[in-house]
């Protein structure tokens, strides 16, 4: 394309899940979002911080956030950064936290965003295999003499884990920066985050994408010491988190109790998607997120896709070696999984 520098042409495109416009006339299960709305209290404090004040500008690094966040989980507000998604922060890892002649390292299969925005970035990089289960192997990032590494945990499309213990460990040998991508570490715990205390090498990150139901809104934390966090905050952009995003955000810290019985309402929900799948003869890998990694034995991951896809189910099917003889599978509510299970049912 015309006026395309030459690291915008050779880089490959991320494709994020399909978003339909038509979205009431489908069941979409293919972006892990969170089958259960925002909390009241959430949505009221949004609706409250549109008025007169969206003339200003939002508080730069977010210390309400940062600061509910760091009380709530022992550490300091120091160690806590707030980023507009995830996405924003692995930029600013990519853009701050490795020399151009650096290399990264993730795994195959995982989030392939993180290969995209190290190409963006200038940033070589190489990816190393998982186990044949789909569980990681860290010794295998201790091979070469990489930069950063980031894995995600639990891992996605996987569902797969990592112990704290593992990472515990790999930290004490690794020389490089390790980034812990924990955006789905909410629904069965297991969290890194108290390591950001015993090494300065490591950076776990969180989303409200998930676990709040607020993927709308883009807003991700970055855990690490202090150090790191005040490089997050001179390579970020001025204002990169709305005021919209931080009033739902701290509202949504804030209600627990309404957090906690959605984790609980789909765990449920994946328990029964799980049993139902196992009674049609898909094979699944154990999961500890909001979705399901499967396949069936008799019929290809291809046309599962696409028979779904007629009936306005939308799953997520990936390209590339392993990834494309599995369908992942979000959870949704009990109705969205029985339509779905009913529709499976006549295509296998």
């Amino acid at each position: 394309m015309k006026y395309w520098n030459s690291t915008l042409r050779k880089m490959d495109e991320y494709v994020p899940g399909e978003q339909p416009e038509n979205l009431d006339q489908y069941i979409k299960l293919n972006t892990n979002e969170n089958p259960f709305p925002p909390s009241k209290s959430v949505l009221e404090a949004i609706r409250s911080a549109v008025n007169e004040n969206l003339r200003r500008y939002p508080n730069p690094t977010g210390n309400t956030v940062r600061e509910l966040f760091a009380a709530e989980n022992g550490i300091s507000a120091d160690n806590v950064f707030i980023g507009n998604g995830s996405d924003e922060i692995f930029t600013l890892i990519f853009r701050g936290f490795i020399e151009k002649n650096g290399t990264a390292a993730f795994p195959y299969p995982s989030y392939s965003l993180y290969n995209t925005l190290a190409q963006g970035n200038g940033i070589a990089f190489e990816t190393v295999p998982l186990k044949k289960d789909f569980s990681y192997n860290l010794d295998l990032f201790l091979k070469k003499a990489y930069d950063l590494v980031i894995i995600a945990n639990p891992n996605n499309p996987t569902a797969t884990y990592c112990s704290v213990e593992e990472i515990d460990r790999f930290c004490s040998r690794f020389k490089g920066l390790l980034v812990v991508d924990e955006a789905y570490i909410d629904f069965y715990g297991g969290s890194s985050l108290a390591l950001i205390k015993k090494y300065d090498n490591l950076i776990v990150t969180r989303s409200f994408s998930k676990s709040y139901s607020l993927a709308g809104l883009r807003v991700g934390l970055a855990l690490a010491n202090a150090g790191i966090i005040r490089g997050l905050v001179k390579i970020k952009d001025s204002y990169n988190v709305d005021m919209l995003a931080l009033a739902g955000a701290a509202a949504a810290l804030k209600d627990t109790k309404a957090f906690n019985y959605n984790i609980e309402m789909m765990k449920n929900n994946k328990e029964y998607l799980e049993e139902r799948l196992e009674g049609l003869g898909f094979i699944s890998i154990p999961s500890r997120a909001n979705f399901i990694f499967t396949k069936h034995p008799g019929v290809s991951a291809t046309e599962i896709y696409e028979a779904l896809k007629e009936q306005k189910i939308l799953v997520r099917h990936f390209r590339g070696d392993v990834l494309s003889e599995y369908i992942r599978i979000s959870v949704g509510t009990m109705m969205e999984i029985k339509t779905l299970c009913k529709a499976l049912e006549t295509i296998v």
